[in-house]
C-alpha cells in the first residue's frame, strides 16, 4: 500500500507552511507598520499645510468674498449639487456666482492659494464654507489647475468630518481616501479667522499619495522576495536535519505497520523485530505500536459501531434542521431561514458584494377571507400567492416572513429584470380575476422592492426598509384606486 503522503513529505509540508506563515506575518507586520508611519507622516504634513494656508492668506478678502458668495447661495431656492456636474441645470446654477471671479478678493485669494500650492507641491488648495445645518460645504475659491470646482459648487459633508458640527474650530482633521477618480488622497481643512478672531471659512488641502503607495509596493515586493529566499534556505537546512533524526526511524515503523496490515495472521513479530533505540519519543512510539497490535481489532470494531451511530444521528439532525427552516403551510423557507440568509447578505455587504435587492409581497384581504370564509380558505390564498411568487421569481430565494408577508432576495437574473418580473407578477394576479374561481382563489397582493443604492443605503436593513415602504405605498395606491 502506497501512501499518498509519507511522513517525510508531511514534515516537509509542515515546515514549509510554518516558514511561509512566519514570513507572511513578518511581511504583513512590516507592511502595516510602514503604511501606518507613512499615513501618519502625510496626515501631519497635510494638517500643517492647511494650518499654514489658514494663517497666511488674506482673511479680510476671504471674509468679504465668503459673505458675497453665501448671500447669493441663500438667495437661490433651487440649488444644484455637484452630483449634477455637467448638466445644464448645474451650469446655470454656478453661472450665478461667475461674476465673483472678477472681484479683487477672488483674484487675490486665487493668486495666494496657487502660490502656496506650488511652494508646497500639493495637488490642490481651496477655500470652503461649511453649512452646518444641512451638513454640506460650499467651494469659495479652488486653486486646482485642472477640473477646479467653481464658486458656489457644494458637496455633502463626509461623516468622518461630522465633528466640525459640534466644534467649528476643529476643521477637518486629516483623513485618507482612495477613489477611482482621484486615487489616494489626504485631505485636511483648517479654520480661517479674521482680525477679531471670528471664523471666516476653512482652508482645505488635498495631497496625493499615489507615488508613495507605489514606492511602498515596490519595497514590499523586494522584501517579499528576500523573505522567500530565506524561507527556502531555512526549509532546506531544517529538512536535512529532521530527515536523519526523525524521518528514517519513522519509516522503519511505517514499513513494519504495512507488513502487519498485509499479514492475514496479524502476527505481532513485525514490530518486535525492529531495533529502535533512539531514547526519545520515537522509541516510546515503537513500544506503543507493539501494544497497539493487541487492541487494534477491538478498536476498529468499536469505531465502526460509533461511525454508524454518528451517521444516523447526523441524518436525524439534518432532517430536523430542514423542518426548522421550512414553512409548514407553503413549503417555502420561513422567517428563521430569512434571518440566516440576511446574515449572510450582511457579511457579503461588508466584503463589498452589494449588487442585490429585496422585494416584499403582502397578501391583500387575508383577514377578510379568514373572517368570512374560514382559515382553511385563507390558507389556500396564502399557498396560491406563494406559488405565484415562486414561479415568477424563479431564480431568487423566497421566504414567508409573516402570516401574509413574503420576502424575496433579488440576485442575478431576477435582480437585472426586476421591473419586468414585477409586471409579470401583476399580470398573473389580473389573470386570476378573469377566471371563474372562488373569492379566496382570486388572490390580490401588493409588491414593492428596493435595489441597493450607495447614496441611500448603508446596510441591508436600509434596503429592506425601502422595499417595505415601497410595498406599503403600492398597497395604499391600490386601495385608493379601488
Amino acid at each position: 500500500m502506497n501512501l499518498k503522503l509519507n511522513i517525510k513529505k508531511k514534515i516537509i509540508i509542515l515546515i514549509v507552511i510554518f516558514a511561509t506563515i512566519l514570513s507572511g506575518v513578518a511581511l504583513f507586520t512590516s507592511s502595516r507598520t510602514i503604511t501606518k508611519m507613512v499615513d501618519e507622516s502625510y496626515q501631519n504634513r497635510t494638517d500643517e499645510i492647511a494650518a499654514t494656508v489658514a494663517r497666511v492668506i488674506d482673511a479680510d478678502a476671504a471674509e468679504k468674498l465668503t459673505k458675497e458668495l453665501m448671500s447669493i447661495y441663500y438667495s437661490i431656492d433651487d440649488k444644484v449639487g455637484s452630483e449634477e456636474w455637467g448638466t445644464p441645470e448645474f451650469d446655470s446654477y454656478v453661472a450665478k456666482y461667475e461674476h465673483l471671479r472678477d472681484t479683487e478678493e477672488f483674484k487675490l485669494l486665487l493668486k495666494q492659494l496657487r502660490s502656496l500650492q506650488e511652494v508646497n507641491s500639493v495637488d490642490c488648495i481651496y477655500l470652503i464654507n461649511v453649512e452646518f445645518d444641512n451638513k454640506q460645504f460650499i467651494y469659495i475659491v479652488d486653486a486646482a489647475l485642472e477640473d477646479e470646482c467653481p464658486p458656489g459648487c457644494f458637496d455633502p459633508l463626509y461623516e468622518v468630518n461630522y465633528g466640525i458640527i459640534e466644534n467649528h474650530d476643529l476643521g477637518f482633521p486629516a483623513y485618507i481616501t482612495n477613489t477611482e477618480e482621484y486615487g489616494w488622497l489626504v485631505t485636511s481643512a483648517a479654520p480661517v479667522y479674521n482680525g477679531k478672531g471670528e471664523l471666516v471659512c476653512y482652508a482645505a488641502v488635498d495631497v496625493t499619495m499615489d507615488d508613495i503607495r507605489k514606492e511602498q509596493q515596490d519595497f514590499i515586493t523586494s522584501l517579499a522576495f528576500i523573505l522567500i529566499l530565506m524561507t527556502f534556505a531555512i526549509c532546506f537546512i531544517t529538512i536535512r536535519i529532521i530527515d536523519g533524526s526523525i524521518v528514517r526511524p519513522l519509516n522503519m515503523l511505517s514499513e513494519a505497520a504495512l507488513k502487519y496490515r498485509s499479514s492475514q495472521s496479524r502476527q505481532k513479530a513485525s514490530f518486535n523485530e525492529l531495533d529502535i533505540k533512539t531514547g526519545d519519543e520515537i522509541e516510546t512510539l515503537h513500544r506503543s505500536m507493539v501494544q497497539m497490535e493487541k487492541d487494534i481489532d477491538n478498536y476498529i470494531e468499536n469505531l465502526d459501531k460509533t461511525r454508524k451511530q454518528l451517521s444516523s444521528t447526523k441524518q436525524e439532525a439534518d432532517e430536523m434542521n430542514e423542518l426548522a427552516h421550512k414553512d409548514s403551510l407553503t413549503g417555502i423557507r420561513n422567517k428563521l431561514a430569512y434571518d440566516q440568509e440576511e446574515a449572510k447578505l450582511r457579511n457579503e455587504f461588508k466584503e463589498g458584494k452589494k449588487e442585490f435587492g429585496i422585494a416584499i409581497v403582502d397578501l391583500n384581504g387575508l383577514k377578510f377571507i379568514n373572517d368570512n370564509y374560514g382559515h382553511d380558505c385563507g390558507n389556500i390564498s396564502i399557498v396560491t400567492i406563494s406559488k405565484i411568487i415562486c414561479e415568477v421569481f424563479l431564480h431568487s430565494p423566497v421566504f414567508r416572513i409573516g402570516g401574509d408577508e413574503f420576502a424575496i432576495i433579488l440576485k442575478n437574473n431576477d435582480y437585472d429584470k426586476i421591473d419586468s418580473l414585477t409586471a409579470e407578477f401583476h399580470q398573473r394576479l389580473k389573470a386570476l380575476e378573469k377566471e371563474d374561481l372562488e373569492p379566496w382563489e382570486k388572490v390580490s397582493a401588493s409588491i414593492g422592492y428596493a435595489l441597493y443604492d450607495p447614496k441611500l443605503d448603508n446596510s441591508v436593513d436600509d434596503v429592506f426598509r425601502r422595499a417595505d415602504q415601497d410595498m406599503y405605498q403600492k398597497k395604499k395606491k391600490m386601495k385608493e384606486d379601488r
